[in-house]
Formats: structure tokens, C-alpha cells, sequence
């Protein structure tokens, strides 16, 4: 179906419409083959510390124990911090009466359970 006269005058000019651009396509090509060459030093890389890791038992030991107290340490402050701030966040909301009335109750429960045995 032909163009209208209209839409040939709407029509954008050949030299501002994007070609195949060789330049491009030669760039996108090196890029691909600059990604692919960095993925294999950094695969390299770790396979080369891995192989590091399992041949000296010292340094897995010390890795271990190092990566265990960050976790325990890392665990400990942050229970820290959330059971303050819960604690908190309760002794703003007993002033309110709905949930004082729960608390109050919640701990009358408890100390009956503590005196019965």
C-alpha cells in the first residue's frame, strides 16, 4: 500500500534514519569479547582460591573460626538491638489501655503459673 501524501511528508529523511552501522556492530562485538574475557580472569580467579583454601588446612581453620565469631558476635548485637528496641516500643504502648489491659493480664498469667509451681 502506497504512501499518502501526507504521510511523505511526515516521512523522516534517509540520512537522519539509523543504517546498519558497522562501527557499532564492531564495538558491540569488542565488548562481548572484553565481558567474556574479564568472566574468565575472575573465574580464574576463584578457582584459584578455592585451590588455595583446601590445600593449606591452617588458613581453612582460620577462615572458619574468623567467619564463625563475626557470625556469633554479629548475632549477639543484633538480638541486643532488637529486643531494646522492642522493649522499648512496649513501654511506649503500655499507656495505651487496650493493650495495658493485655499486658497487665498476660502478666498475671505468668505469675499465677510461677506461684502454682
Amino acid at each position: 500500500m502506497p504512501l499518502s501524501k501526507e504521510q511523505e511528508a511526515r516521512k523522516v529523511p534517509a540520512k537522519h534514519r539509523r543504517e546498519p552501522d558497522e562501527k557499532r556492530e564492531e564495538q558491540n562485538d569488542r565488548m562481548e569479547k572484553l565481558i567474556d574475557k574479564m568472566e574468565e580472569i575472575s573465574t580464574k580467579g576463584h578457582m584459584k582460591d578455592i585451590a588455595f583454601h583446601f590445600t593449606n588446612k591452617k588458613e581453612v581453620v582460620k577462615v572458619n573460626l574468623l567467619a564463625g565469631v563475626a557470625r556469633g558476635v554479629g548475632l549477639t548485637v543484633g538480638t541486643a538491638i532488637f529486643i531494646g528496641l522492642l522493649i522499648i516500643i512496649l513501654s511506649y504502648s503500655a499507656a495505651l489501655p487496650f493493650i495495658g489491659e493485655y499486658l497487665a493480664g498476660f502478666l498475671d498469667m505468668i505469675q499465677e503459673n510461677r506461684t502454682t509451681e
